[in-house]
């Protein structure tokens, strides 16, 4: 997972590469707070307010401002407002605007539920890079079943509506479960007709983090379903002729993918290299998924947290037999959902593999219906 890192153009694309190599950290995650208005079944970081007081408390907006010089110092520039719900946090107000001023490049995650006309002016004059604004089903039924907020439905889609009429930048995301695959469809058709792109998920890592229990054992939709899902989303997000020119390329990739090396890999993606989240707690992470590595930033300080950062995610190594995987280049694991998935980093995440190989098999069916062999 990489944090929702969508590069706008190639100067970006350049930049996150240089980054790379040289472990500036360009790009950070900043949970917030864990509360939320909604109760989603597959939330591995919301808490109620009583369950959050007994595992610590918010930052305040002095700490995170302290903190933010310091990162900014560092050379971070991309910054994603997340929680929980981050319009619950008391001063996201005042931190958003200082963040700006600094000249940090911010993105916003929230369910919408509580943007109104209020948050829409405050937005409009306070642009953002863009508000992500995740849709959970196409209807209250579907927001009833899978957040237990009925009436979320409507106060998000109005969210978008009034964002998108004020200027502001919106992307609709969506999370697939089995309570609300049947609302795939239905979220790409209001994606269509507000004119805002979709981008819908539907691997759901079993994350546990603040929580007891992982979202392996509540109601994500088992490998074959999500696979289907999967592509036939992809389908329509691309339309034909960009998801046809898209699967002969990843078929390609795979022809020419030989066998790897018989040895373990580390983590491949942007996670504690150049990027990284802090929790509701200060707890500096390479990835909003994983609970360790793991450094108190307030107490340590930024530019030494991240340095803890970055060596220990070194030292992370996932499956040899992952690395001799001929399908490596197109599946989705890393170290961090092989730890979460079989209790290992270096362990083979089962439910990814089958994942991986019905995700292709449902390309190879899609590409049969367009008359595309």
């Amino acid at each position: 997972m990489e944090h929702d890192i969508e590069y706008e153009n190639t100067v970006e694309r350049r930049l996150f590469a240089m980054a790379y190599e040289r472990l500036v950290p360009v790009y950070g995650v900043l949970e917030l707070t864990p509360l939320c208005n909604m109760n989603c079944d597959m939330c591995y970081v919301r808490l109620s307010r009583s369950e959050m007081e007994a595992q610590g408390r918010m930052k305040t907006l002095d700490e995170w401002l302290m903190l933010a010089k310091e990162m900014k110092e560092a050379g971070v520039l991309f910054i994603l407002l997340t929680g929980g719900e981050p319009l619950l946090y008391p001063w996201f107000k005042e931190l958003y605007i200082s963040l700006l001023e600094m000249g940090m490049v911010l993105t916003v995650n929230t369910n919408g539920t509580l943007i109104d006309e209020e948050w829409t002016g405050f937005f409009s004059h306070h642009k953002p890079r863009r508000i992500n604004i995740t849709l959970y089903g196409d209807s209250e039924s579907g927001y009833e079943r899978l957040c237990h907020y009925g009436q979320g439905f409507d106060k998000a889609v109005k969210a978008i509506e009034g964002l998108r009429k004020a200027g502001v930048h919106v992307k609709i995301n969506g999370s697939m479960t089995r309570a609300n695959v049947s609302c795939s469809d239905g979220i790409l058709d209001i994606g269509e007709r507000l004119d805002v792109p979709v981008r819908i998920d539907t691997y759901m890592c079993p994350g546990v983090r603040e929580r007891s229990r992982p979202f392996a054992f509540q109601t994500r939709m088992d490998p074959d379903m999500a696979a289907k899902t999967r592509i036939h989303v992809l389908r329509r997000e691309m339309g034909d002729e960009i998801f046809k020119a898209s699967c002969h390329h990843e078929f390609e990739k795979i022809r020419n993918t030989p066998e790897g090396e018989d040895k373990p890999y580390g983590m491949r993606c942007k996670a504690g290299r150049c990027s990284f989240t802090i929790s509701w707690q200060g707890l500096m992470r390479p990835c909003v998924v994983m609970s360790e590595p793991s450094e108190d930033v307030f107490k340590t300080g930024f530019k030494k947290a991240w340095e803890n950062i970055t060596e220990k995610t070194k030292q992370i190594m996932g499956s040899s037999e992952c690395s001799q995987c001929s399908l490596r280049k197109y599946c989705n694991t890393c170290p961090a959902y092989a730890l979460l998935e079989e209790g290992r980093y270096d362990a083979v995440p089962r439910y990814l593999c089958q994942y991986t190989e019905h995700s292709l098999e449902y390309m190879k069916k899609e590409l049969e219906k367009i008359g595309d062999e």
